[in-house]
């Protein structure tokens, strides 16, 4: 059996074993996996159509050696979502759920609410009308990050601006790509795919503000050295933060050990992922504590917050609002 097939085959019999699960209305594959778009190290976005949200779902998951996202949807929603479609025709709706449901391959779906919700959802999500909102729900939050990072650099804390910086270009990507008729999804591949999409998105300004801020220039072996050194203390982090299972997600499903050939977004991921758990605490400047570089002094190191200045952080910041400033 070649390793497409392989995953195809798997994701059926974990999406199948959901079905009798209580409170579970119906069962749907997502992401690359239903779109027929796997590559070798595919993970399996399984929506789950809920009554309500059960915590007994952890969101990540490794099953049967293959990485698993559980997502969860209130059916209730998508009932209101195909009532108010039918009265109206409105489809501002398809706001409220995840991307990965997006052409989702149907495994459960004894009441049919699953095939009505497809049926619109798959054209309601690059409707110029939802993608706009999309585009500038994610410029939003791009520069909402943005003044977070001024603010701190204002008060020298520059590994926190960066962190807070980080986080921006990442949401100014993800406002690209709605105008340019782009699905943001990959993770593990999210460098690739950008500098691949450079074309389309009109010029590589972005690629190369993205290496930059997230640090993905330098030597891949030492940043990959300083990677391994740092999972005992991500790993704590991560699981803290979004679940037990987590650790077992990102070594396996994430590529931590940097063997699938794309180290620059698994790079990228990590510190994403450190970063994003940190949201919360960076008007705080986490950061710059000097706690956190004391309690932990190899995950520090891996974010790189030794190698960069206040004067290049405010460089980078001017190129944000350069790039930021062509999204039409």
């Amino acid at each position: 059996m070649n390793w497409r097939a392989e995953i195809y085959r798997k994701a059926k019999r974990i999406a199948e074993q959901y079905r009798t699960e209580k409170g579970v209305r119906g069962v749907a594959i997502g992401g690359s996996v239903a779109r027929r778009t796997v590559w070798k190290h595919s993970d399996l976005e399984l929506c789950l159509f809920v009554d309500e949200y059960n915590p007994a779902f952890e969101y990540f998951n490794v099953i049967d050696g293959l990485g698993v996202e559980i997502i969860q949807i209130n059916v209730a929603n998508v009932r209101a979502f195909v009532d108010r479609y039918a009265e109206d025709g409105s489809i501002q709706g398809a706001l409220s759920f995840p991307i990965q449901a997006y052409q989702c391959r149907i495994i459960h779906d004894p009441e049919g609410h699953l095939a009505a919700f497809k049926q619109i959802y798959d054209r309601a999500l690059f409707d110029e009308r939802v993608k706009s909102v999309k585009k500038r729900e994610a410029k939003q939050r791009a520069d909402e990050r943005y003044g977070i990072a001024s603010r701190l650099l204002e008060e020298n804390k520059s590994g926190s601006a960066l962190a807070a910086l980080r986080l921006a270009v990442n949401e100014l990507m993800l406002a690209y790509y709605w105008q340019h008729d782009i699905l943001p999804r990959s993770q593990n591949r999210t460098v690739y795919l950008l500098q691949r999409h450079s074309r389309k998105l009109g010029s590589d300004e972005l690629f190369r503000l993205f290496t930059e801020v997230y640090g993905l220039t330098g030597s891949k072996a030492k940043m990959k050295e300083e990677l391994l050194a740092a999972k005992n203390d991500l790993f704590s982090i991560a699981s803290a933060a979004w679940g037990r299972n987590t650790p077992d997600f990102l070594e396996k499903a994430c590529d931590g050990q940097l063997e699938w050939g794309y180290e620059s977004s698994i790079l990228y991921v990590h510190k994403w992922c450190v970063h994003t758990i940190h949201f919360a605490e960076l008007s705080q400047a986490i950061y710059d504590l000097p706690d956190f570089a004391r309690q932990h002094p190899d995950l520090s190191r891996f974010l790189g917050f030794d190698r960069v200045d206040a004067k290049q952080v405010s460089a980078w910041m001017e190129d944000y609002t350069e790039v930021g400033n062509k999204l039409q």
